[in-house]
């Protein structure tokens, strides 16, 4: 009898136990989440989340789907120091700061899929010196890849940056990521691949880089890719086939250039003005234009309109002034050229002449006072000059001895005799 009471005893607490694993944990679950004593759900169906969500110290896994926008920083997640896994996906993230993740100690896997996140998404450091092994930034709107996005990540082996819009990834950018395994940037905008991405010299045998659904070019040799020491690099693509079939005649990609850098136009109020932009590298760079408000101009309007680089504007406002700046863009780097417009108007010419005018007597004033340190300046100078030339003079009179005697002259005594009483002579 007390055999079957005892185990009955042992079946309840086994059913109470694995009930108490997915009910929900009372006040101590976030409003708009579900949490078990090892996972938090947020969001899903409910369609709604309470900022901070709080977890608790056995938390390891927490998951955010399909939740309303918010920004991912140190106040936003709380009490989560044994985290091991973080999933934020199908979410319009605002921001993620740089001290997002600093909390979580043991963060292995860290998952950013479907939140729109473009390179302004983030702070720069957002990533940097994380302990994490996985990290997915699938399905977002990147376009370029910082030397500074990844560093310090030394534990991690798989990155997946597929399915954004990544069309240049700068030298080094993984240049720390020493135990990678797996790079994944299937489905992007690249048009270049290059050993450069990594450290110089040193090769990465276990890596496999995945490029399918990229318009590789053909115009130009990758950089570094036919250097004896980046083998490994061509090994490790998959598919490797757009490596074999580009023209080993062809000339070296390169980075954009742009012959004239800034220069500044002065226009009229109510004209009308193209901006000219033109750049050289290969592959062929891309053009965009950004306002002086920061915004590019991404469509033709009945004020701006972009053509082939050419950024026309009609009819310019004073509100037009600024900075334009024209962002020359390929595989292998950006370059940027500067304009500044200044719009005339009639009023600034008015004011132009007012200030001209009251400072006149002040630029005379000073002429004057300019013109009289001249002259005192070159009257010192000749005086200078005259001083010098007599010195020399003396110095030279001096060196050729030409100081002659001439009392031998003067002073010879008379060697005929003249009687004292001369008598005439007789004439014959």
């Amino acid at each position: 009898m007390d055999l079957r009471i005892l185990r009955f005893a042992l079946l309840l607490s086994t059913v109470s136990r694995g009930r108490s694993l997915d009910a929900p944990s009372g006040p101590e679950c976030t409003v708009g989440c579900r949490c078990n004593l090892f996972s938090v759900y947020c969001c899903e169906s409910e369609k709604y989340l309470h900022i901070p969500v709080i977890g608790s110290e056995n938390a390891t896994k927490l998951e955010l789907n399909a939740c309303p926008d918010f920004s991912i920083s140190r106040q936003s997640l709380w009490n989560f120091p044994s985290l091991e896994e973080l999933t934020v996906k199908s979410t319009p993230v605002t921001y993620v700061e740089a001290d997002a993740f600093v909390d979580f100690f043991k963060l292995s896997n860290l998952f950013l899929t479907g939140l729109n996140l473009s390179s302004k998404s983030f702070h720069p450091s957002a990533f940097n010196d994380l302990p994490i092994q996985v990290l997915s930034l699938r399905n977002n709107s990147l376009a370029t890849i910082d030397c500074q996005m990844f560093r310090g990540l030394r534990n991690l082996r798989v990155l997946d940056l597929s399915r954004n819009k990544i069309g240049t990834i700068q030298n080094q950018a993984f240049e720390s990521l020493r135990q990678l395994s797996v790079l994944n940037l299937d489905y992007n905008n690249l048009k270049t691949v290059s050993p450069n991405w990594f450290k110089a010299f040193t090769p990465y045998p276990a890596l496999q880089i995945s490029i399918e659904g990229n318009d590789l070019t053909k115009e130009c040799i990758y950089r570094g890719v036919g250097l004896v020491e980046n083998l490994w690099f061509t090994q490790s693509l998959k598919p490797n086939n757009s490596i074999t079939m580009t023209n080993r005649t062809a000339p070296s990609c390169a980075t954009p250039t742009i012959d004239n850098e800034y220069h500044e136009i002065y226009i009229k109020e109510s004209a009308s003005i193209t901006l000219f932009c033109s750049a050289r590298g290969l592959p062929m760079p891309v053009l965009t234009w950004l306002l002086p408000t920061g915004q590019q101009v991404l469509s033709s309007s009945s004020h701006f309109s972009v053509d082939n680089g050419k950024l026309n504007i009609s009819r310019v406002k004073t509100s037009d002034s600024g900075l334009y700046v024209c962002v020359a863009t390929n595989s292998e780097g950006s370059v940027v050229a500067l304009t500044r417009l200044s719009v005339i108007t009639n009023s600034d010419t008015v004011v132009i002449d007012a200030t001209s005018a009251t400072n006149t007597p002040k630029k005379r004033a000073s002429l004057v006072l300019l013109l009289i340190f001249i002259l005192m300046l070159a009257l010192i100078l000749g005086f200078a000059f005259g001083y010098i030339i007599k010195l020399v003079y003396r110095l030279a009179k001096k060196n050729t001895n030409t100081d002659f005697e001439f009392s031998r002259f003067v002073d010879t005594p008379n060697i005929l005799q003249v009687p004292e009483n001369p008598q005439p002579m007789p004439h014959l």
